[in-house]
This record gives structure tokens, C-alpha cells and sequence, in this order.
């Protein structure tokens, strides 16, 4: 009997490769745990000699696989120093140079084309390490962000043929992490997926619960293994609305175009705009608070009664006559010195380093303590009770390094934080059901499992001003993320007015969830008119952007490169593809793919149903539809069966 046997069992495409083993690692090379019990899908695993029982749990989801370990100190003493944490450690009688690994970049946010966010990398032909040095494949970044540096989410195939059979694995943790292979003998590879901790201890009695690991496995090659993951995460991971699946939602939000700059008199303005256009949620972002962004972060108490004498509440009941929610931004988990947070509560707050855009001393909310915990419940759950919020973006806009370490230098209040975070949205979202949360971490610097299950859509990046950058960054984002995760948004400059506005700006921003930012009451009725119906098509065909995704032409490494790019329903019954040319004017075949090759289809471009034409699904994936587009153009077509 060992801890791999059960997984072995589910006879998913390459669990046959697995070794015996416990499937877990904790400590340095001198723990040995040993499998001594098993009831069904739960068994206990025991290290005699340094007295640490780790009690574990598969589930088994569609494909894949959810591993919990629950860790626990049953001896009479502290315990040794524990410096490998790794949730998941499988050994596959496979040779290592045999893999291809299929990776992405994070949620940065660049000024240059091609951008690094969200970047698809791949390594194969990979070579053993010495010992178990070998760096890791991928990794949260240095100061904590769980994306920040990489996605954590990594698809692995078994080999570099076509329809190669593969993996993919992430870890429901929003902290410090690690996923890597290396070599395991003579004709052997090992899988590790672990959290970054230093020497932490568990005193005598003291448990801990590991971060769940997802499992999956696939058969058919790289596209496969894209709508295995996106199909997975949708369906299993990703947070419901009203308990079904989530569509992405047409929002609003005020940031990027008016920043600080808000009152009741301008946004009465953009929400009669916003409205117009088709939107569904107006958001009102940071600011809305005494203060300012970034000095009055932590000012959850009241309204900035400079810009809303009447407060909020006469704004929501406008909003909502319109036919809009409301939505409001919150970042309770840092503060500035002076706010009343810090000054209600400076047992809670840990003074952290000033980042080099920030002014004042900048505390971090320690959500390790239960009773900071409530007051964000409290305090969040008062806005949503008073305005009837129906959306927040939730932000970080800091990095946990130096908090965690302050508190504990092994690291191991990662933990209790997550544990504490992930109460607060799950209580939050439980008991208001139809509030929407928006993660965001100055962009998408915190999207993994853990927040994927308590937000319904990212930020995920801060770059809005670019359309080419937006584009590339969702497209790419696509390979590993269900669309609706993935909010972009057309942002307005302060009364900028049409200029830069067209079909390229708007399909820019609609590989996934579509938003508008700013100033859009500068914007001229014939624009307005233009870009509503835009948002129309793109609400009757957001239902596609969750479902399968393909890359029809090379990723673009270059601003004269095509980029082709296709939303496909699983039943292949219907599909929406989204061109967008080089920097000259072109002519290209495209031709699709996840079609039913029997079936006759409708053809037609952009909202209006031009250029219609009828093929049958052979034709549509052996010939392609041909395309023209001028320099820098974009264009959306619709594929219907009948």
C-alpha cells in the first residue's frame, strides 16, 4: 500500500506511468513517511521518527484529481526544521528529456510589443539536474504575488508527438509556490509542486492544512490540453453567480481614463453613457473615499463628501434606475499611515516598505487574526448591505514578502493568511449572493486556483492604453485561462473625445470579458452608437469565450505578424473568430478548426452580418475563410451550423 496507489487507480491517460510513493514531500531527505492506513479515498501517512502523520484525501473531478494533506506534529516535541513543503511529488517512469512543457508568463504590465505578461513558453528535451538542485520550471516571484512572475498553472506532455497524451497540475494557493521535474533515476522523472517556506516548525499537537493540488490529465497534444485546462478550471474551479456557470459581464468602471478625478456631477454623466452603450455593472474604482489613491487606502469609514455631498446611496438608486449595478473598489488588505484603519486597528496593521510610486508609510492587514477577518466582513458588508453593491474589484496593490517575514521569518503565516483571506470572500460571497467580485492585483499579479474560486473575473493588467498589447495579452492568456477570467477595457482619457476609437481599439479588448473605462461621455453620439453595437455582439457571443480556444496562426513575435484567433461551443455548432493584421495591409486564408465537417455554416462579419457566405465545416477547416484587413485592422466573424 502507498499514497500513489489511489491515484493509479482512476486509469486516467499516464497514471499508469506512476511510481509507488507517497505522493507528497515534507522535509529534508531524512523524513520517510510511510503509508499505514487506508479508507477509500483517504489515507495516513506516518515519519515515525521525527513523529509527523499527514492525513490526505483524493477527489476525483472530470479528468483530474483534487490531493488535500492535512500535516500534523502528534509527538511531545517541536519538530525539526521543515524547509520542503510539496503537496504533490510524483515519480512517472518516463525519461525527462521526453516531456514538453507548456508555461506562461504572469500578470505584469509592459509598455512594449510583444509584452512579457502572459507570455506561452515551452522546454523539452530537458535533462536531468544533479541532485535536487535543479532550479524550478516556474515560480511565484521573489516578493510573494502568486502571478507575478509566472502563471501558476503548467501543462506537461509526455512527449513531442502530435496527440501526445499530458498533465496539467496548480496549486489552490494564492501565496509563494514552485512547480518543477527533475531527474529520478535511470528511465525516471519527478513532478514537484510546493510552497516556499524557511525552516518553519509545528509545535507538539499543531496541524496544518497543505493548499489542495489539481491534478488533470488529457489526451490529444497542446490544443487538447489548452480546453482540457480552460474547460476544467471553468467547470470546477472557477466561482459561480447564483450557482451557475459564470458569463462574462459588460461593465464600466471609472480608473483608467479618470483616476482621481470623479464627483456626482461627472459620473451621473458617464453612467447615462455607460448605459448607452449596453453595460451592465457601472463601478466606481478607487477614490470614492477621503483621501485620494493612493493616500487614503485605508479609509473604508465614509464617503469623500467633496465629491458626493449627498453620499453615495442617491448615486446606486440612479445607477440602478438606468438599468446598471453598482460596483465599488476595495483593497482592505493594505493601509497608509493616518487612514482610520490603521488608526482603529494598529494591532492588526504591519508596517511594510514604501514602494517607489507610494508616499507615506504603508501597513500591511494581517488576515492571519480571526478578528481582522470579521472587521473586513463587517466593513466590506456594510457597503454591500447600504448601496446594494453588485461588483467590487478587490485589489493588492502590495507585495507580501516583507509583511510575512516580519511576522514570522519561516514563512509559514502563509498559511493562516490564505486560510484567512479565503474565509473572508468566502463568507462574503455567501452571504450576499449577488455581489461579483473582480480580483485584481495591480493588475493580474494574484491569479491562481485559490482566488479563481472566490473572484468572477480579473484585472489582469494594468496596461489599457495599447490595443495591440491589450490583444496580445488576452490571446495569450487564452491558452491557459477560460475567457471570462480575463477583463480588458477600452480606457478614455479625460475628454479625449473619438479620436482612436475603432474597430481595432474595440475587438482589442474583447477576447474575454469586455469593459469601458473613463471618459466615454466625451465620446460623440455616432461613436456611441458604433461601439453599443460592438458590446451587443459581443453579449450574444461571450457565451463561446468560456467554451474551446484555438490559435489558428503562430503566436506573433513581431508588431508585422497576423494574429488569428478562434472561440469554438464544445458541440462544434457555432464559433467566433477575431483577425487582426500587421502593421500592413494583407490578405490571409484563415482556416478554422472544432467544426463538425458534415455540417453546412453561415459566415458573417462584425455586428452588421456582412460579407456573408455558406460552407460546410470541411471547407471552413481545409480552405478557411480569406481575409482582408488594412494596416493595423481587426475584424470579428460569426460561424453558425443550420
Amino acid at each position: 500500500m502507498d499514497g500513489t496507489e489511489i491515484i493509479r487507480e482512476q486509469e486516467l491517460p499516464l497514471t499508469g506511468l506512476i511510481e509507488p510513493g507517497a505522493g507528497f514531500r515534507i522535509g529534508s531527505p531524512s523524513f520517510s513517511f510511510t503509508t499505514v492506513q487506508r479508507d477509500g479515498s483517504r489515507w495516513t501517512s506516518v515519519d515515525q521518527e521525527h513523529r509527523l502523520q499527514v492525513e490526505s484525501v483524493l477527489r476525483r473531478q472530470g479528468t483530474a484529481v483534487v490531493i488535500e494533506h492535512r500535516m500534523e506534529n502528534v509527538g511531545t516535541e517541536v519538530s525539526p526544521p521543515i524547509d520542503v513543503i510539496e503537496p504533490l511529488h510524483l515519480v512517472f517512469r518516463q525519461p525527462m528529456e521526453n516531456w514538453r512543457h507548456i508555461f506562461a508568463s504572469g500578470g505584469t504590465s509592459e509598455d512594449f510589443y510583444p509584452p512579457t505578461a502572459y507570455t506561452t513558453h515551452e522546454r523539452s528535451r530537458m535533462k536531468a539536474g544533479h541532485g535536487s538542485n535543479r532550479p524550478p520550471l516556474i515560480e511565484s516571484h521573489p516578493m510573494g504575488r502568486s502571478s507575478n512572475q509566472n502563471l501558476p498553472l503548467l501543462i506537461s506532455l509526455a512527449s513531442t508527438a502530435p496527440e501526445s497524451d499530458g498533465l496539467f497540475c496548480g496549486l489552490e494557493w494564492s501565496a509563494s509556490w514552485y512547480m518543477g521535474w527533475n531527474g529520478a533515476g535511470e528511465g525516471k522523472s519527478s513532478l514537484a509542486v510546493g510552497v516556499k517556506v524557511n525552516g518553519m516548525r509545528l509545535d507538539p499537537g499543531e496541524s496544518l492544512q497543505l493548499p489542495a493540488v489539481h491534478l488533470g490529465f488529457f489526451s490529444g497534444g497542446p490544443a487538447a490540453a489548452t480546453n482540457a485546462l480552460r474547460r476544467y478550471l471553468y467547470e470546477h474551479v472557477c466561482a459561480r453567480y447564483h450557482g451557475e456557470l459564470m458569463i462574462p459581464r459588460a461593465n464600466y468602471s471609472t480608473w483608467f481614463g479618470l483616476d482621481n478625478r470623479i464627483d456626482a456631477e461627472r459620473l451621473r454623466a458617464e453612467a447615462r453613457r455607460a448605459a448607452e452603450l449596453g453595460l451592465e455593472v457601472f463601478a466606481i474604482d478607487a477614490s470614492w473615499f477621503p483621501g485620494n489613491f493612493p493616500e487614503g487606502v485605508g479609509n473604508w469609514n465614509r464617503i469623500d463628501e467633496s465629491k458626493f455631498p449627498e453620499g453615495l446611496a442617491p448615486f446606486a438608486q440612479y445607477v440602478a434606475e438606468l438599468g446598471m449595478g453598482l460596483g465599488m473598489w476595495f483593497e482592505v488588505e493594505r493601509a497608509v499611515e493616518g487612514t482610520w484603519a490603521v488608526q482603529e486597528h494598529p494591532e492588526w496593521f504591519v508596517p511594510v516598505p514604501q514602494p517607489a510610486w507610494g508616499r507615506g508609510q504603508y501597513y500591511h492587514l494581517n488576515l492571519a487574526e480571526p478578528d481582522a477577518q470579521d472587521w473586513v466582513i463587517e466593513t466590506v458588508g456594510g457597503w454591500i448591505e447600504r448601496l446594494g453593491l453588485r461588483w467590487s474589484r478587490w485589489d493588492y496593490n502590495i507585495e507580501p514578502r516583507p509583511f510575512w517575514e516580519a511576522v514570522d521569518p519561516t514563512l509559514k503565516i502563509q498559511f493562516k493568511y490564505m486560510q484567512g483571506l479565503y474565509r473572508v470572500l468566502d463568507t462574503l460571497m455567501s452571504r450576499y449572493p449577488d455581489w461579483m467580485v473582480e480580483g485584481c492585483s495591480s493588475g493580474g499579479r494574484r491569479i491562481d486556483i485559490g482566488t479563481m474560486k472566490r473572484a468572477h473575473t480579473f484585472w489582469f493588467s494594468d496596461q489599457t492604453g495599447d490595443p495591440f498589447l491589450c490583444r496580445y495579452m488576452q490571446a495569450r492568456a487564452n491558452r491557459f485561462l477560460p475567457g471570462h477570467l480575463l477583463d480588458s477595457t477600452v480606457a478614455v482619457p479625460l475628454r479625449v473625445g473619438d479620436a482612436g476609437y475603432d474597430d481595432t481599439a474595440l475587438l482589442s479588448r474583447m477576447l474575454g470579458k469586455l469593459a469601458f473605462d473613463g471618459d466615454v461621455a466625451s465620446w460623440s453620439p455616432e461613436l456611441t452608437k458604433k461601439m453599443a453595437a460592438w458590446a451587443k455582439m459581443f453579449k450574444a457571443t461571450r457565451h463561446l469565450m468560456v467554451q474551446d480556444f484555438y490559435q489558428l496562426l503562430p503566436i506573433p513575435t513581431t508588431i508585422a505578424s497576423w494574429d488569428a484567433l478562434q472561440f469554438a461551443s464544445y458541440d462544434g455548432a457555432e464559433a467566433a473568430l477575431f483577425v487582426y493584421a500587421g502593421s500592413q495591409a494583407d490578405q490571409s486564408s484563415i482556416r478554422l478548426k472544432g467544426l463538425d465537417a458534415a455540417k453546412t455554416y453561415q459566415v458573417k462579419r462584425g455586428p452588421n452580418g456582412s460579407e456573408a457566405i455558406a460552407a460546410t465545416g470541411a471547407e471552413l477547416m481545409s480552405i478557411g475563410i480569406t481575409v482582408d484587413l488594412a494596416a493595423d485592422g481587426a475584424g470579428m466573424w460569426t460561424i453558425s451550423a443550420y
